[in-house]
């Protein structure tokens, strides 16, 4: 592990405005392959060649690890919003701190943060992964900035698999 200092951007994310392009491009990812795994649209050749135009169509296969885990493994919902939508939900935020954290080699705060979803045995698996995506993610100039102030804790559910059909979360 490195130190790692901050950003000094602060502050929650409210609009994926506020994000740099390699951080709005993993927000679009992982709720197209949430889609993906829901709808089974858009297909996992779409979604490569979107990433291919911004030289890291490989960080596809990543990203649907990250989600796989978070779909057999996740002990609390993730808000994730519509592809279209210009918001950014708490879940994402948390999310694309982890992301950040995992490329700057801050593992105990992606771990931290990826465990707010998943039993500790999975955050350290899914560290690999996104480590992996990060790094194509950092060579193709896409660095994704360590926030230094969290966004509002998420509100402790523990309800296990018991979301509604069609609700806006991932599972």
């Amino acid at each position: 592990m490195s130190d790692v200092s901050p950003s000094p951007r602060t502050g929650s994310i409210g609009a994926l405005s506020q994000l740099d392009v390699g951080e709005r491009l993993f927000i679009w990812g992982f709720r197209a392959m949430a889609q993906h795994h829901k709808l089974g649209r858009p297909s996992i050749a779409e979604l490569r060649q979107v990433f291919g135009h911004f030289g890291v169509g490989d960080a596809v296969f990543s990203l649907e690890a990250l989600l796989d885990a978070f779909a057999r493994a996740a002990h609390s919902p993730v808000e994730v919003h519509g592809m279209g939508c210009p918001c950014v939900s708490t879940s994402e935020t948390f999310l694309l701190r982890a992301v950040a954290a995992t490329q700057s080699g801050a593992l105990e705060v992606a771990r931290r943060e990826f465990a707010r979803w998943l039993p500790c045995p999975a955050a350290d698996w899914v560290l690999i992964p996104v480590a992996a995506m990060g790094r194509l993610f950092q060579r193709a100039g896409l660095t994704m900035l360590l926030r230094e102030a969290e966004p509002a804790p998420m509100p402790d559910t523990m309800a296990m698999r018991t979301w509604p059909v069609g609700s806006r979360t991932l599972h």
